[in-house]
């Protein structure tokens, strides 16, 4: 069986990653694909600055805490993760391979990699590719993890910018249809046939 199609996202941090794993699902949703992942998006404090970041279940919508500055769990640069969500990321996940016909991965970097369980539900992902899936991945990844590295970036692999985020994002029909090809068509999923 041919693997499913991997689109791989990185750049540095607040270049607009999130923003695009977000604009990804809500535009396979508009064409009938069943999306199902998670992402991380910041949480900042009433005076602006950044106090931690939460997991958004893309399926349906359940959030939870992954860190803060608050946190009582390991500390990875000034945040704590929150010791109950590698549960939350791995029930996401597992429900993700079940349900969704497109899976959205946003990030995958040092704050989730240092959590044992979704490190290997992530390389378990990446070697088996079972659905479609895009995933978001921090700028260094290469040196802190090549053997992850080599697994994302075995197909096709976007290095978003200041400079190019508005090009990816008026190209997003193009990526989706990519990405989803026969998976959300009348031959594998809820959605209209794609290759018409």
């Amino acid at each position: 069986m041919r693997a499913a199609r991997l689109l791989a996202i990185t750049g540095r941090p607040g270049v607009g990653k999130t923003t695009l794993a977000l604009a990804l699902a809500d535009k396979a949703k508009g064409i009938g694909c069943r999306v199902g992942g998670f992402v991380t998006p910041e949480i900042r404090t009433a005076a602006g600055p950044r106090w931690g970041f939460k997991l958004k279940d893309l399926h349906d919508g359940d959030e939870h805490l992954l860190a803060s500055v608050d946190s009582t769990g390991v500390r990875i640069g000034k945040y704590r993760l929150d010791p109950d969500a590698e549960d939350f990321l791995l029930s996401v996940i597992t429900k993700a391979l079940s349900l969704a016909d497109l899976v959205i991965i946003d990030e995958v970097g040092p704050m989730e990699l240092s959590l044992k369980g979704f490190r290997e539900a992530i390389r378990d992902l990446l070697t088996r590719r079972p659905l479609p899936t895009a995933i978001t991945f921090h700028y260094r990844l290469r040196q802190s993890d090549p053997q992850i590295y080599y697994l994302i970036s075995r197909d096709k692999v976007i290095e978003l910018t200041e400079h190019n985020r508005d090009l990816i994002k008026a190209r997003l029909d193009e990526l989706v249809r990519w990405l989803v090809d026969e998976a959300c068509s009348d031959k594998g999923g809820q959605g209209p046939a794609l290759h018409t």
